[in-house]
Formats: C-alpha cells, sequence, structure tokens
C-alpha cells in the first residue's frame, strides 16, 4: 500500500495487529458542555504499541473537530506515540485523527462528540 493513501481499519472488529499499531486511537468523553474545555488524548495503536525508532516511527498527528483543524503534535523516535489535547467545542462533531507513519502513511480513525448546553 502507498503512503500516500489514506488508511482506516478494514474490518474494525476485526483490526489485523498492523492495523492495531497504526490507527489512531481517540480518547475522550462521548458528551461534553458547550464552551468547556475538556481533554482528548490520541494513541497510536491499541493494545500494541507503535515502534518509535530512527527507522520507524509515527511523525505526527492532527486533530480535526469534523473538517476544522484543531492541531498537531510532532513526534521524534525516542518519543511515545501519544498526544493530549485540550480543547473546547460549540456544537456535535466527529473528531478525526489523522497519524503519518514515515513507512506506513497516512491513518485515520475518528469518534463522535456529543455537545450539550
Amino acid at each position: 500500500m502507498s503512503k500516500y493513501v489514506l488508511q482506516t481499519a478494514k474490518d474494525p472488529a476485526n483490526m489485523t495487529p498492523h492495523e492495531e499499531k497504526h490507527i489512531p486511537y481517540i480518547e475522550a468523553p462521548d458528551k461534553v458542555k458547550k464552551g468547556e474545555y475538556f481533554q482528548v488524548t490520541v494513541r497510536m495503536g491499541k493494545g500494541i504499541d507503535h515502534p518509535m525508532e530512527p527507522g520507524h516511527f509515527i511523525q505526527y498527528v492532527d486533530l480535526y473537530a469534523n473538517y476544522y483543524y484543531l492541531g498537531r503534535v510532532n513526534f521524534t523516535p525516542d518519543t511515545k506515540a501519544e498526544a493530549t489535547m485540550t480543547i473546547k467545542l460549540d456544537e456535535s462533531c466527529t473528531l478525526r485523527a489523522y497519524e503519518f507513519c514515515n513507512l506506513h502513511g497516512m491513518w485515520e480513525s475518528s469518534r463522535e462528540i456529543i455537545v450539550e448546553e
């Protein structure tokens, strides 16, 4: 697979080990209050840590609310592929995380967030 093709899990209920260590896993509350700050943690991999070594590592993760850019965290080979951001939302949306592995390209995941008054 080309590293320039956006990749997701083919079967999210039965991910391969390759998918498990590349899919960004978004941890966030299911519901938040409008305009109140909360934390979102994105981990690269669920149950399997992604390698972080000079020849194979996650370069960055981007976070979006729907398609509105919220921020980026860059990584180096000697760091853990995990990022926590503090955000606030004014309306319900889909949080989207995009991570880039220097060998295996771009991976995406998403999570619905409900915003209450």
